[in-house]
């Protein structure tokens, strides 16, 4: 493992968070049942990136963070220490036992155990839209099209939650799965 490297690895989680921070898309559609309707509503949304891409985009960014551990574990051996010290400091941050569980979850689809024991998972993930950022609403029939004029205007949410009932937001527990890395981690080989 070179700094090189592990200088590539970082760089990535900083394109992957500035990728599930940023709402702008070339749009999305949607289809569904209004209720209290009898017919099926066709909403475009023009702007702005579609939810699923937003969720990956998280989904990514989650992965990145976990998978920086095995790059870490490489490079404490490369300097002679116990790449036992890396999974300590993982486990000693909530943060980061949460990302282990979501990383986890998105890439095995399941999850039999719980680094954090709470089992956590990322759900609630979308997009705000304030009236001020959207230039146009446009009805013709069942078909709603909204254009946003300035998605930098437009608030991104994605919660992390627990078996236990918790929640917290999931660019917050990121950062500070982020922070424990470098702070506890990336500092004890110069990094």
């Amino acid at each position: 493992m070179t700094p090189a490297d592990l200088d590539a690895i970082r760089s990535r989680i900083r394109r992957a968070s500035a990728a599930a921070r940023d709402a702008s898309g070339s749009g999305y559609q949607t289809s569904y049942w209004a209720e209290g309707t009898d017919f099926i509503t066709n909403f475009k949304a023009i702007g702005v990136k579609a939810p699923e891409q937003l969720e990956d985009d998280f989904l990514n960014l989650f992965v990145w963070i976990w998978s920086l551990k095995d790059y870490l574990k490489l490079c404490f051996v490369a300097k002679g220490l116990g790449a036992k010290a890396v999974e300590e400091e993982a486990n000693r941050c909530q943060a980061l036992t949460f990302v282990a569980d979501i990383a986890n979850r998105a890439k095995h689809g399941d999850l039999r155990e719980s680094r954090s024991g709470e089992f956590a998972e990322l759900v609630e993930v979308g997009l705000n839209a304030p009236q001020e950022c959207i230039e146009r609403i446009t009805f013709a029939g069942p078909d709603v099209t909204l254009q946003i004029k300035d998605p930098q205007m437009v608030s991104i949410y994605a919660t992390v939650a627990t078996r236990s009932g918790r929640r917290y937001d999931a660019l917050v527990v990121l950062n500070e799965a982020m922070e424990c890395w470098e702070a506890k981690v990336l500092t004890q080989i110069g990094a």
